[in-house]
């Protein structure tokens, strides 16, 4: 019994190692009681465009990055502790069909599996190992970033709705709503502690909204619109690699 509870054991280090060694400039991913319980390839709704990212969900954290190499090499890092996560299915539409929200305080962006039944399996193991991380409950960060609706989705500001963006008005993002705005519309900026520890870009909604919680507030939010949108973690990746399917090596339950 022992010996197949240490080659367990072994195998899941060993599963670890190979995911750090895949990563250029990785963070340590080694931690005692940390285990790998699956990996797949989603795409990420970025604000330009989806992207192929490669997903690792281990039992305390959710890694992703880039892919340089399908299978071999990945770049860009990023570390999202399971406890400040919240995980939200899509309604699914022509152009993001098996998708879900993914919420936390930094990041919040929108995945899409390569079939419904791959969807179901991802939010089953996501579920349970948010579960495992918060100590049984599914109590997240109450603060979470907004995703950001994709560049794409507004050729005017959505704010006041008659600046047309071009190449000299460029578009920005209100950091607490998420919505398209222009530079008119978002020359205020307030403190969000749970993004960046500075003065942020809002648009003028939620400037008053924040300065005046107990205002009720009757304009249409980004949470009250298709959740389509996302945030954007980097430059233009590579060409897209064929589909791989996610493989879960364990049921968290079993840890």
């Amino acid at each position: 019994m022992w010996q197949r509870e240490n080659s367990r054991l072994a195998e899941n280090v060993k599963r670890i190692k190979s995911v750090q060694d895949k990563f250029v400039n990785s963070q340590n991913l080694q931690k005692e009681g940390r285990a790998l319980v699956g990996e797949g390839i989603l795409m990420k709704v970025c604000r330009k465009k989806p992207k192929q990212r490669a997903f690792f969900l281990f039992n305390d954290i959710l890694v992703y990055g880039q892919v340089v190499i399908s299978g071999r090499k990945y770049s860009q890092q990023k570390i999202i502790p399971l406890n400040e996560i919240k995980i939200t299915p899509s309604k699914d539409t022509p152009e993001n069909p098996y998708a879900w929200l993914i919420s936390s305080p930094k990041k919040s962006f929108v995945v899409r599996a390569n079939s419904d039944r791959e969807r179901q399996e991802w939010l089953a193991h996501l579920d349970r190992c948010i579960r495992y991380a918060c100590g049984g409950t599914n109590s997240q960060h109450s603060a979470v970033a907004a995703h950001w609706v994709p560049d794409d989705k507004a050729d005017t500001c959505m704010h006041c709705r008659s600046s047309k963006f071009s190449a000299y008005n460029r578009r920005h993002h209100c950091r607490n709503c998420g919505l398209i705005i222009c530079d008119g519309c978002s020359k205020r900026r307030f403190l969000l502690p749970h993004l960046d520890s500075k003065p942020v870009r809002i648009c003028d909604a939620c400037h008053v909204k924040l300065n005046n919680p107990n205002l009720d507030e009757s304009r249409p939010t980004q949470r009250d619109r298709a959740a389509d949108s996302s945030d954007s973690d980097g430059e233009e990746g590579p060409a897209q690699f064929a589909p791989v399917p996610a493989t879960f090596y364990q049921n968290v339950e079993n840890l």
